[in-house]
């Protein structure tokens, strides 16, 4: 990457001074500096970019305009050549704006469109590292039924000593992560091997409300409702979105007129007669 090739040049150079000033030796105090200051000042400056550019975009992510917010994350990618793992960072974006457009034409039954973009948002998904991405490839590859797939890549990402792919930044993270592994599991009539995982999950998290809601339930060979794990559950799957909710968005963004106060809307029961 550029920015590692500058960092190096300064140091060769400071070194290449220091040891012609004083001595071989003497010349590595100002070479390790210099790597340290120009990688520090170059990543840096392509760090205020990206975050300009992922700051535009969310904005017109927030405007409902999915194509204008995959565009400007792609001018973001040739920075990919400036420093490590920007480029994954990129493909993530762009593979989660695909795959929520996906399931959006999905809901509107468009199913080949929808299959079209799940395509393409497996394609940007691939070349992603995090694990909210690589997770939500596994969701694409279920939805492909390629369930042996699935599990292999989610298998990758709760995968010890693979910190790149660890789950679990935080704790709701991870016990979300176990979640969406269960359900692509149960979904394939592996129920032992969803109660397996679902025990991993609660061996870091003994006490989480939502992996003990569902573990409870597959037990009793009940459907569990997955939606115990909140806002984050819609972001895999957000056809599971309940009715009233994608009402009250409608109605929030104008799409649906604004509900009329219980007084004031109109009686449509049969009037009496005269």
């Amino acid at each position: 990457m550029y920015n590692l090739l500058i960092a190096g040049g300064c140091a060769v150079l400071a070194y290449a001074i220091g040891a012609f000033a004083a001595s071989p030796i003497a010349g590595l105090i100002p070479a390790v500096l210099a790597f340290g200051g120009a990688l520090f000042f170059t990543s840096r400056r392509i760090g205020k970019q990206i975050e300009l550019i992922a700051k535009k975009a969310m904005e017109e992510l927030q405007g409902g305009n999915m194509a204008a917010a995959r565009a400007t994350f792609r001018t973001a990618l040739p920075l990919g050549k400036w420093q490590v793992l920007v480029a994954p960072q990129i493909h993530a974006q762009l593979g989660a704006i695909d795959y929520l457009e996906a399931c959006s034409l999905l809901m509107q039954r468009q199913v080949t469109s929808s299959k079209q973009k799940f395509t393409e948002s497996k394609s940007e998904l691939e070349q992603a590292r995090d694990w909210r991405a690589r997770t939500m490839l596994a969701c694409v590859l279920h939805r492909e039924n390629s369930t042996d797939a699935a599990v292999a890549t989610l298998k990758d990402v709760e995968r010890p000593g693979k910190t790149r792919f660890m789950p679990g930044a935080s704790p709701s993270g991870e016990a979300l992560f176990y979640g969406v592994y269960a359900y692509v599991l149960n979904e394939a009539k592996r129920r032992d091997e969803a109660l397996q995982v679902v025990g991993r999950g609660l061996e870091s998290l003994p006490k989480h409300a939502g992996l003990l809601a569902i573990q409870e339930a597959m037990s009793n060979r009940k459907r569990p409702d997955f939606k115990v794990f909140g806002e984050g559950w819609y972001q895999f799957f957000p056809e599971h979105i309940p009715q009233e909710v994608l009402i009250e968005q409608a109605r929030a963004a104008g799409r649906l007129p604004a509900q009329q106060p219980a007084a004031n809307r109109q009686m449509t029961w049969p009037q009496p007669r005269r």
